[in-house]
């Protein structure tokens, strides 16, 4: 073995002395990666998408073979974590876990300054319900006792403009109630004040909510979506049965890059992304957690689906009279 390394010592130098020559290597993304890739969240840990976020990202490591590093970054409805990765390197090692609220809370924050323009999606990655939640010793039996209601509330949301923020306030205006948000970085921080009756009933991600409601702690009013997940093992209206069709949304989440990341490093992102997101360890993951895989194509993520979003979102805030503060 020696014997052999120093026969093909000459032929090293001289192919590291030509690929010298050439200038810098790298520049294109073709050593993608060459460090450790972040992967921002744009919530605290224990909600629907920091625990999405870091199983998708156990599965990126072992396709980039690379180590992925989950960095929460709470706050803003996902809008901190949105900032810090449309001003990052557009080299493939900040990724954003992009959540649908951190780009319908641009409409409503006026100090953010990116926007969908800024980013290009790479693959969409999961989907989630949010369900209407009281503490189990709450009076209110069924969706429809809110209505009754003449004392003051509070409900939970996880910040302004975000999805559970709309529909909170959907249910608020529409049923005439005396009722106030309280915000929180995400569904773990939002759970002890539901626990503990701090409000009176909230908005919550399914995937933080399901271990509470298992245990008696938490029960569930309605469900946001069309649909009820399959790891919610009961009968629960959905807000377009009850009469809610404009509120129904479901969050989703997607990988994205700045904009202007190369093509190729967008190409092995995308390859790597779509592996994990088709895996069956993946997939079941997501489903146990009362999610979905979106039916939606990476580039359409961005292309498509967020632009009806955000329109769709910029009605109904304007029908509820919320404006940017």
């Amino acid at each position: 073995m020696r014997i052999r390394s120093a026969l093909f010592a000459p032929w090293a130098v001289l192919t590291v002395l030509a690929l010298t020559a050439c200038g810098p290597q790298g520049g294109d993304g073709s050593d993608y990666p060459s460090q450790n890739v972040e992967l921002l969240v744009g919530f605290a840990a224990g909600g629907h998408n920091d625990a999405t976020a870091r199983k998708f990202a156990e599965g990126l490591e072992a396709e980039l073979d690379a180590n992925v590093l989950v960095v929460n970054r709470e706050g803003g409805g996902g809008a901190i974590a949105a900032t810090e990765a449309a001003n990052a390197a557009a080299d493939g090692h900040t990724l954003l876990f992009a959540p649908t609220g951190a780009f319908t809370s641009v409409l409503l924050q006026q100090d953010v300054s990116y926007g969908i323009e800024d980013f290009r999606s790479v693959e969409a990655v999961a989907e989630n319900a949010f369900v209407i939640v009281v503490p189990d010793d709450s009076p209110l039996e069924s969706f429809e006792d809110l209505e009754g209601v003449d004392d003051r509330m509070t409900y939970s949301a996880f910040g302004e403009g975000h999805q559970t923020h709309l529909i909170g306030e959907g249910i608020v205006q529409s049923y005439g109630l005396d009722a106030e948000v309280a915000t929180f970085p995400g569904g773990a921080p939002a759970l002890p004040a539901l626990v503990n009756g701090d409000v009176d009933w909230g908005v919550q991600d399914i995937t933080s909510a399901l271990p509470r409601v298992r245990s008696g702690e938490l029960r569930i009013l309605a469900i946001s979506t069309d649909y009820v997940p399959e790891a919610l093992d009961e009968e629960v209206p959905t807000l377009g049965e009850l009469g809610f069709e404009e509120l129904q949304t479901a969050g989703s989440q997607a990988l994205v890059v700045p904009a202007d990341t190369p093509q190729e490093v967008y190409d092995e992102l995308a390859a790597a992304s779509t592996a994990v997101v088709g895996s069956d360890e993946f997939v079941e993951f997501v489903e146990q957690s009362g999610g979905a895989v979106p039916d939606v194509e990476g580039e359409a993520w961005f292309g498509e689906y967020m632009p009806t979003e955000l329109e769709r979102f910029r009605s109904l805030f304007e029908d509820l009279g919320l404006e940017a503060q």
